[in-house]
């Protein structure tokens, strides 16, 4: 790598020092930039698969739902059907 000084010759080495120091710190931050990006987006990827397998059980859960709902209707129904039957047989006996 150059040296200033090879290109402003009047330049003081300390001003070099600190600008090389200062590029040192930016060349890291942008590399842990790049490192946070990434694991951010490995984060994301992983919330967006628990959001849809979320939504997958909200589904499942619904079904469940309604099939429960359905069988305790069947069932008040055939309960109702019991009721009556057993009152007609009263009636006729």
């Amino acid at each position: 790598m150059p040296r200033l000084y090879e290109f402003y010759p009047g330049i003081c080495l300390t001003t070099e020092e600190k600008a090389r120091k200062i590029l040192s710190q930016v060349k890291e931050n942008l590399s842990q930039g790049k490192k946070n990006l990434s694991q951010d987006k490995r984060t994301l990827r992983q919330g967006k698969k628990n959001l849809h397998q979320s939504k997958k059980n909200l589904s499942q859960g619904k079904k469940n739902l309604n099939q429960i709902k359905k069988n305790l209707s069947q069932d008040k129904k055939s309960s109702q059907d019991k009721k009556n039957q057993s009152g007609q047989e009263k009636q006729s006996g």
